[in-house]
């Protein structure tokens, strides 16, 4: 039989946690349910932020609910940015607690196991982050022709 101080202070805590290290670098989710993800300085970068809306709502497409977790340990102005943009989308959005590990800055994630297997935003992404300017066909001159 279980004590009952054990129990009133587990519950008080918020009860027991599956897997509390994979919970804590995945900014209070399981890696299983992240749909994208971008390091701390990804996240403060201008490129991610001008883009991020459109990321979102391709993703938004696929999954329902899409839920971001936003780091503490990224700029303050770009957390309530992110966070205003994800609920203009109509997702749930979060700025978590400070006990999280540093490592990621934006969890995009659902609430249920997505089979993605590269979730980082700049690999998913890559044509909308970085794209590739057109290349133009240089027309050869008349002269270049005849005397070519």
């Amino acid at each position: 039989m279980k004590d009952i101080n054990d129990i009133i202070i587990q519950q008080a805590a918020g009860g027991l946690k599956l897997n509390p290290d994979e919970q804590r670098k995945f900014l209070n989710t399981f890696e299983e349910r992240v749909i994208g993800l971008c390091s701390i300085e990804e996240a403060n970068a201008q490129n991610l932020a001008s883009h991020f809306k459109e990321i979102l709502q391709r993703i938004t497409q696929d999954y329902k609910p899409v839920l971001v977790k936003i780091s503490p340990f990224i700029d303050s102005q770009k957390q309530i940015f992110y966070l205003k943009t994800a609920q203009e989308l109509g997702c749930e959005a979060t700025i978590v607690a400070e006990d999280c590990a540093a490592i990621f800055g934006l969890v995009i994630h659902t609430d249920c196991p997505s089979q993605i297997e590269n979730p980082e935003l700049t690999t998913q992404f890559a044509a909308i982050l970085h794209p590739t300017p057109a290349k133009t066909e240089k027309k050869s001159s008349f002269w270049k022709k005849l005397f070519g």
